[in-house]
């Protein structure tokens, strides 16, 4: 990929996704697009950070990068169309990139190969496991967007829930759960057990909170995981949780679980 073709890609981003915005006052749709095209830019600035920590070659670099500007091409469509970010009651958003990606012809101009690979990294960066079998450079890039987005993904997080809980009559962002005090018996016992855990799982605002604290466990890079660490997520995720025993012991297994892969 060139360096050119790149560039060329942010524009048709840019370009792509204003259409979505309402000219009309709709606060509550501008709101939630305006938050995934941040995301995106940010995704993107972590994806740099972690090509060079990683010391991806400049083509490689390119890739990743542009991954990480197209991951959530889909989210505009979704919330536009069904005002939800939610996949289950709505569309895989990974699924509505790919066919925004393919009608737009985003990627014509490059190799077939780089096509390809993108194409798979936008189509596996939301499931819940890689699938097993994947060549070498495609994992690579799936791997590296699951990792920058999350990092990311922590960030909005903790800045929403802030923001959520200093007024939360003028929030205008999607809630996805009630706030109810207390996490689902399933969700704690796999984060204290190391296990990952899907979606349907979750009942309260608080489930959501603690299956991402337990997002570690699907971190890849050590890199990646220095950064969740000295950005403090962990920390600020778990001071939103109640204080329980049953919440102590499963934010305690994965600070344990940090420390001892850090200190490997």
């Amino acid at each position: 990929m060139k360096s050119e073709q790149f560039e060329q890609l942010v524009r048709w981003f840019g370009d792509y996704i204003q259409p979505f915005f309402s000219r009309d006052g709709d606060e509550f749709l501008n709101e939630n697009l305006r938050l995934k095209e941040c995301h995106t830019h940010r995704v993107c600035e972590e994806m740099r950070l972690l090509a060079a920590a990683l010391k991806l070659d400049a083509n490689d670099a390119r890739i990743a990068e542009t991954v990480a500007l197209l991951h959530d091409v889909g989210r505009f469509e979704q919330f536009k169309k069904y005002r939800t970010y939610k996949d289950p009651t709505s569309e895989n958003h990974a699924t509505i990139a790919l066919r925004v990606l393919r009608e737009e012809g985003v990627l014509e101009e490059l190799p077939a190969q780089e096509r390809n690979w993108i194409e798979r990294a936008v189509e596996y960066h939301n499931k819940k496991l890689l699938p097993e079998g994947l060549d070498e450079k495609t994992a690579l890039f799936a791997k590296v967007i699951r990792d920058a987005d999350k990092i990311d993904i922590y960030y909005l997080a903790i800045e929403n829930l802030r923001r959520y809980y200093e007024n939360p009559c003028t929030f205008q962002l999607e809630i996805e759960f009630p706030n109810e005090p207390y996490c689902s018996r399933e969700v704690l016992e796999a984060v204290e057990q190391g296990r990952l855990i899907g979606y349907e799982a979750l009942r309260t605002m608080n489930d959501f909170i603690l299956l991402q604290v337990g997002w570690v466990y699907d971190i890849y890079f050590d890199a990646s995981l220095r950064r969740i660490v000295e950005r403090r997520f962990l920390e600020q995720m778990i001071s939103r949780l109640p204080e329980t025993d049953e919440i102590r012991r499963a934010t305690g297994a994965v600070m344990k679980y940090v420390q001892n892969r850090l200190a490997e």
